[in-house]
């Protein structure tokens, strides 16, 4: 194959992007993508995008600029961010937004705004595509990113200047004696492989890009990087971290797994399966802001440990994973369940939630504090200290051990309910280590020539540090796509 070919491997949000401006600057694209389709997590994705000095932003007299961007990703994440990754992906953030915007993505018209699902920023620079997904108070808008870059992809492809090839699985990266990497090898589809014999298929060009995701559905690997956690996931299946095994098999430097963040409120419908479906049942116990609570929190020896009031999701996020099995169980009364405000599972009507109760899998319910704890696998005498505390607290208005504000809702109506929740993997935090250039790089933080990277593949932890910071997954995935393949294209 000709050696000036740029070779992608993953066709998701950042390598269809990287892919599609460097055919658009004139190079000759390869992607190899092991799935049957194209697009990974923007098929999952709530599509939230942030960025600072975008024309969007203008139009709404709303003054900002990356460097604004930057100070607030690196306050959210307490300094704990890569500056070099950070400062790129901000200023690159607001061409990102401004080149979806000219492809006619249709914005909330609501956008930039303040979101409250992660501390928020200083400033209204959160941005998300018109939902299409029913039913739900989730906006699940990352496949209208998805369905306004297709048509360019599909144009790109049609026209040959992508080359695009399905269930390919790359199995090895090639370097030659120098130490640059020329080629991938993949697994061939049109073979299929035989007992004792492996088909394979070899891609050579100039330069190779990984953007083959995060690593949230392959719990051995999960469990290689965090030994002390138990993979709880919503990831789709393809995230299976092949890319980053691959890269450290050549040597590539893997890091930041220590500031893995788990985002609140997965139920695990199937017990030990280790899933859970964020679209389909997930509890909003991630702030105070989006919805008052009427229920307390308890741990695996039915205490409480944290003000579930309180708004700021990151001190939240820590109290919830230093609890036994980074779990808790969320426990109401009949009055609190029938509440207006917004339905502790958004998914799921105050009937359905009665149901879920009768089966007993991840709710239960009792006439009884006494019974109930019995049920949901608790300490009965401590839930029902706990819970009387917790009534004495409301009566005088004054929380005494967490010092809650809002005491509306003693827990006194029978039947009771008890909802255990996990603290589970939505995306994941230990990446490659790159440079300023997005080069992959070594142990000896040296780079590995021809080898670049982008999108979650870099971890979380390159972009938010030890938490979650608005935007800063999705945008960087688009943007550094969109930067690699123009530099790469301009090099060739």
């Amino acid at each position: 194959m000709n050696a000036e070919k740029i070779i992608v491997v993953g066709a998701g949000t950042a390598g269809m992007v990287c892919a599609i401006r460097a055919a658009e600057c004139g190079a000759q694209v390869v992607v190899v993508e092991k799935d049957s389709v194209v697009g990974g997590t923007l098929h999952l994705s709530a599509g939230h995008l942030s960025a600072g000095g975008t024309k969007r932003q203008a139009e709404k007299a709303i003054e900002d600029s990356p460097a604004q961007h930057y100070d607030d990703v690196m306050r959210i994440s307490k300094n704990t961010a890569d500056p070099a990754i950070v400062r790129l992906a901000t200023n690159l953030a607001p061409k990102t937004i401004d080149w979806l915007q000219a492809l006619g993505f249709a914005f909330e018209p609501q956008t930039p705004a303040f979101i409250y699902g992660h501390t928020p920023y200083q400033k209204p620079r959160t941005y998300w595509g018109v939902s299409n997904y029913e039913g739900t108070e989730i906006k699940w808008a990352g496949s209208a990113i998805l369905e306004t870059i297709m048509p360019l992809w599909n144009k790109l492809v049609r026209e040959g200047k992508i080359a695009l090839h399905l269930n390919t699985k790359m199995r090895q990266i090639v370097r030659n004696e120098a130490g640059q990497v020329t080629a991938i090898i993949a697994s061939d589809p049109n073979r299929p492989d035989e007992p004792g014999l492996t088909s394979s298929v070899v891609f050579t060009g100039s330069a190779v890009v990984l953007t083959t995701g995060g690593y949230g559905a392959n719990p051995d690997f999960f469990h290689q990087m965090h030994p002390d956690w138990r993979l709880v996931s919503t990831a789709r299946g393809t995230s299976t971290g092949d890319g980053a095994l691959a890269a450290m098999q050549i040597g590539a430097q893997f890091r930041n797994a220590h500031t893995h963040t788990a985002t609140l409120g997965g139920l695990e419908t199937e017990p030990n399966s280790g899933r859970t479906n964020f679209w389909q049942n997930w509890a909003r116990v991630s702030n105070a802001k989006d919805r008052k609570p009427r229920e307390i929190y308890v741990n695996a020896h039915a205490q409480r440990f944290m003000d579930e009031n309180m708004d700021d999701p990151d001190p939240r996020e820590k109290a919830a994973e230093a609890q036994p099995g980074r779990k808790f169980w969320v426990v109401f009364d009949a009055h609190a369940l029938h509440q207006t405000g917004g339905n502790i599972v958004p998914q799921w009507s105050a009937d359905r939630l009665d149901e879920e109760a009768e089966k007993g899998i991840v709710v239960w319910k009792a006439d009884t504090i006494a019974q109930l704890a019995q049920r949901a696998g608790l300490s009965a005498p401590q839930l029902e200290a706990t819970v009387g505390r917790f009534n004495e607290f409301v009566e005088n208005q004054n929380d005494q051990d967490f010092g809650r504000t809002y005491l509306q809702n003693a827990i006194l109506k029978p039947p009771f309910y008890a909802l255990l929740t996990h603290c589970f993997s939505l995306v994941t935090f230990g990446g490659l280590a790159v440079n300023h250039d997005l080069c992959v790089t070594d142990h000896h933080n040296q780079p590995i020539e021809g080898l670049y990277a982008a999108g979650e593949i870099l971890g979380g932890g390159a972009t938010c540090g030890h938490a979650f910071v608005g935007g800063m997954f999705l945008t960087p995935a688009l943007s550094f796509g969109m930067y690699l393949g123009e530099k790469l294209a301009s090099t060739r």
